[in-house]
């Protein structure tokens, strides 16, 4: 889900708070120091592969619907290998990987069930999905139970709709299973009505005042929500005490512009789609009984791509038996605070977006950026606080030092991870050395995946819905 920073409480957040995430956030292991990309079907792509998604030309814009690609079939997936250990696999809520062959969908790429949506958004009550082209508006339902239309959950909220089927789906589980539990909220809606939350969700936020940040707090509420509700179905099942659950964003939030949702990543610069650590440095915390050393912060490195590997040998197998990846096992990281294994990190490379981004140890090279810039900088929190509140935003604000915009930028993101002050002028030596890692990866990089919308995909061949369109 797209969420800022700033957008739980367990990062301190003085508007939201977020109290089922919070304890467990609170009870495991908080990832201080873990990133995504910067859109949703890289990060997607990353998690069920283990590779970055320059590899396979999805670093670009989200698929879009009607665009007639996905993540390659040649790729085995997450599930796919966890199914081959035994194990049970279940995707609930977003896809987003491509769904215009039948190939591509969730219970072809090793899931034995599927109840959710292809694309990247849709109404949160109709569950229809609205898309322009060339001026004209594309309607259709964008909802699925395998690979059947589900019609039957007009008016039911979302969140509440995944929520319930997640709950359904553990009360009669009765062997090792892997839930992905991919929810809609808080991302955005369609774009002309892009926030959409229940009113006793809403009520909680009477002091924030901005109409949009409200909306956004009531479904983060309701999110929160989800979590305690699937944590208490697992205890009821006698599951919890052999259960790994892991929180993570996959990207930060947009608070203005197309597909706003009104997330804030506060502190930190920038927004989706960026090279910023708005972008890309994501809310996550992993909480386990199976966990050695909980109840802390890890500001150890680690990246998506690491879930595949740490899974799989959670699950029983030996990461020698998998191809390579650029993820890797972090279970000792995660489970006794041994060193990361991971000193490297690629945010993006897009040559259509002409702006690349990569992480070695502290340090960080940026080179161009996104949107002419628009989301270069840090977006402060809308509206107002929960009482009691000390303005440290404020006093951060007043102390933070300036750097002179330019197109190469260099950072030491142990000692500004808020992206303040540009050391390319005064590094040479650090710069050098991280351009030429950079190449290195810009030699690995497959060009972006960009492929025109078919019109033979509109609702309108399809009984009214997105299905999967090319034989």
């Amino acid at each position: 889900m797209m969420m800022g920073w700033a957008d739980v409480s367990f990062h301190g957040s003085p508007q939201i708070p977020t109290p089922n995430l919070d304890a467990l956030a609170a009870d495991g292991v908080v990832l201080n120091n873990y990133y995504v990309h910067p859109a949703c079907t890289a990060s997607r792509g990353a998690f069920m592969t283990g590779l970055y998604s320059i590899r396979y030309g999805l670093q670009n814009t989200p698929i879009q619907p009607g665009q007639p690609y996905g993540l390659d079939l040649k790729y085995t997936l997450l599930p796919q290998h966890l199914k081959r250990l035994g194990y049970e696999t279940h995707l609930i809520g977003k896809w987003h990987l491509g769904s215009y062959r039948y190939e591509y969908t969730p219970t072809r790429r090793g899931f034995d069930s599927f109840y959710g949506f292809y694309y990247g958004h849709e109404d949160y009550y109709t569950h229809m999905l609205h898309h322009t082209q060339d001026g004209k508006q594309v309607s259709g339902l964008d909802l699925w139970n395998g690979t059947d239309p589900a019609h039957d959950a007009m008016g039911v909220y979302g969140t509440e709709l995944f929520t319930n089927k997640a709950v359904r789906l553990i009360e009669n589980l009765d062997k090792s299973k892997f839930l992905y539990l991919s929810h809609q909220a808080p991302h955005s809606g369609n774009y002309d009505e892009p926030l959409q939350a229940q009113k006793n969700n809403m009520d909680k936020f009477p002091y924030i005042g901005e109409n949009n940040r409200t909306i956004y707090a009531g479904m983060v509420d309701s999110l929160d929500e989800s979590v305690g509700s699937v944590v208490r179905a697992l205890g009821e099942a006698g599951m919890l005490q052999d259960s790994v659950i892991v929180f993570s964003a996959d990207n930060g939030g947009v608070p203005w512009g197309y597909m706003a949702s009104r997330g804030i990543n506060w502190p930190l610069r920038g927004a989706k789609s960026s090279p910023w650590e708005g972008a890309s440095r994501a809310a996550a915390f992993v909480w386990s009984p199976l966990l050695d050393k909980s109840r802390r912060v890890s500001d150890q490195l680690m990246h998506i791509t690491d879930w595949l590997p740490t899974f799989y040998a959670l699950a029983g197998g030996s990461t020698s038996d998998l191809e390579p990846l650029d993820g890797h096992d972090m279970w000792a990281t995660l489970s006794r605070d041994e060193p990361s294994q991971r000193f490297n990190i690629v945010y993006n490379i897009d040559p259509l977006w002409d702006y690349a981004a990569i992480r070695s140890n502290n340090f960080k090279i940026v080179v161009g950026s996104h949107a002419g810039g628009r989301f270069d900088q840090r977006f402060p929190i809308p509206g107002g606080q929960r009482p009691s509140q000390t303005d440290l935003d404020g006093l951060m604000e007043e102390v933070s030092p300036r750097s002179q915009l330019t197109n190469v930028f260099l950072f030491d993101l142990d000692k500004d991870p808020c992206e303040c002050n540009n050391l390319a002028s005064t590094h040479k030596q650090v710069l050098d050395s991280m351009n030429s890692v950079l190449e290195e990866y810009r030699a690995q990089t497959v060009p972006p995946i960009k492929p025109a919308v078919d019109p033979a995909s509109f609702p309108e061949n399809h009984d009214g819905t997105w299905a999967p369109w090319v034989d």
